[in-house]
């Protein structure tokens, strides 16, 4: 009878605005255990955020042919949203960025930031969420860190709700070459960012891969091992069709790759019998068999890049048929793949690409988002007067 009480108030409890789901946290300790169970916070967002495609997409004043404002790129036929947007203003110095929830569209702006020389953008956002051990948010931190080819330093602009400023500071990063790309391009609100390395050298190939990784909230730096690779690179080969990233629901890293003709993905996981983390793989699938099965994508991609099918072939040879974007926030089986410079996403069960839009972007600028692992209100800043963003900015995040 219990369960059956249960069953019905959830599906009640799925109808409610976010702000009302909170308020009725507070009046049982059943209703609260319930809104923080995992399983419903999966049917929250999945009713809730139907229009979110799980991909945000970042452009840049001057550079992209679709204007200066940053959009999520939403399922097809639906709304837009965004999770941490900037707003450049112009050509002057000076950028307002709008904290907000891609859910209930709630909007928090931050004090304006002075902008940096074009020689120090600032390509990766964080964002790190502080809990009072009950499910409350009671503060965050947004972390915008440089270009991560800048090493060995590490130029940081940091936001505390806490304190409502921007302070600056730098970090010595080990030594480790990184990928000549703007990555980790994303916005994530688990607070920690990855670069993944690469050999330096005419030649060389280290089987060996390594990542840097950035704790926003310890402000912690660390290098981790990556799977090898299965074999030598050969020339023309695209060594950089890769990602690492956070599985949804805080289970642990993920790291996706198209090496010797094929798409594997691996999961960190404990290993009983070693004792210790391991890197196991999880999915493997040849690239030509993809490509036969998903003829919809394999055919749009072949129209865009005006490519035959010999032309398909050589590029399975050489891993630069669809590239790896990164892992749906909720679905713990979708993978991001560009495919013709369009966002599709992968089911690692069916085998299936599904072309989400058909809007060409660069890879570069698009990347997931990633959902707290429970239905949460952005806390006040404070020392801060309230700030509501301007009427046209957010219309260009909401419509």
């Amino acid at each position: 009878m219990d369960l059956l009480c249960d069953y019905v108030v959830e599906e009640i409890l799925l109808w409610l605005p976010l702000k009302y789901l909170h308020r009725l946290r507070a009046v049982s300790r059943r209703y609260n255990a319930l809104i923080l169970n995992p399983g419903f916070a999966t049917r929250y967002w999945r009713s809730h955020g139907p229009h979110l495609s799980g991909v945000f997409l970042q452009s840049e004043r001057l550079l992209r042919p679709w204007g200066s404002r940053p959009t999520f790129l939403a399922a097809p036929g639906r709304r837009t949203s965004s999770v941490l947007a900037p707003d450049l203003g112009g050509r002057e110095r000076q950028t307002q960025f709008y904290l907000c929830n891609p859910v209930t569209w709630q909007c928090v702006a931050l004090p304006e930031l002075p902008w940096p020389h074009e020689q120090h953008q600032w390509h990766s956002g964080l964002l790190t969420l502080a809990g009072d051990g009950y499910g409350n948010i009671t503060s965050f931190q947004v972390v915008l860190v440089n270009h991560p080819s800048r090493w060995p330093r590490k130029h940081l602009k940091v936001f505390s709700s806490e304190t409502g400023e921007w302070r600056q500071h730098e970090s010595q990063l080990p030594s480790l070459d990184v990928q000549q790309v703007h990555y980790p391009r994303f916005l994530a609100q688990s607070g920690t960012a990855y670069w993944i390395g690469t050999g330096t050298g005419i030649g060389l190939f280290h089987r060996d891969e390594r990542a840097i990784v950035y704790n926003s909230f310890y402000d912690t730096i660390n290098v981790i091992l990556l799977p090898a690779r299965n074999r030598a690179i050969k020339d023309g080969d695209i060594v950089h069709n890769r990602c690492l990233g956070e599985r949804c629901g805080g289970g642990g890293l993920r790291y996706a790759r198209f090496d010797d003709s094929a798409f594997e993905v691996w999961d960190l996981l404990w290993d009983v019998q070693a004792g210790r983390t391991c890197w196991m793989l999880v999915h493997r699938v040849d690239v030509l068999e993809l490509a036969k099965k998903n003829e919809e994508a394999t055919s749009f991609f072949m129209r865009e890049w005006g490519v035959n099918h010999e032309g398909v072939t050589n590029l399975v040879k050489r891993n630069d048929l669809f590239h790896v974007l990164g892992f749906h926030p909720t679905e713990d089986g979708i993978v991001y793949f560009d495919v013709g410079r369009s966002v599709a996403a992968y089911s690692m069960a069916r085998r299936e690409i599904t072309l989400q839009s058909p809007r060409q972007c660069y890879s570069s600028d698009l990347f997931p988002y990633v959902h707290p692992p429970y239905p949460v209100l952005i806390p006040e800043i404070k020392n801060n007067p309230k700030l509501a963003p301007p009427s046209e900015l957010l219309e260009s995040l909401l419509i």
